[in-house]
């Protein structure tokens, strides 16, 4: 899925991002904000939102999250 400018993640899709620290993908995150090549995440457990933006690489796509299915008639 790619929104309107091109990013490959919407705002609200649920992601692991790289713990900077140790490398580890770390779960529990959706997307805030899109800026620019990067995008700024918010924590799923409080609602906050990190004050970072990450790169495209140290972001991808949390396959443990449930899907959202939109129905239409």
């Amino acid at each position: 899925m790619t929104d309107s400018i091109g990013a490959p993640y919407g705002v609200g899709t649920r992601v692991e991002v790289t713990n900077r620290f140790d490398r580890r993908w770390s779960r529990g995150f959706e997307v805030a904000e899109v800026v620019g090549a990067g995008y700024r995440l918010r924590r799923v457990s409080d609602g906050r939102v990190i004050p970072v933006v990450f790169s495209a690489p140290e972001v991808r796509p949390d396959v443990s999250a449930p899907a959202v299915a939109f129905l239409t008639r």
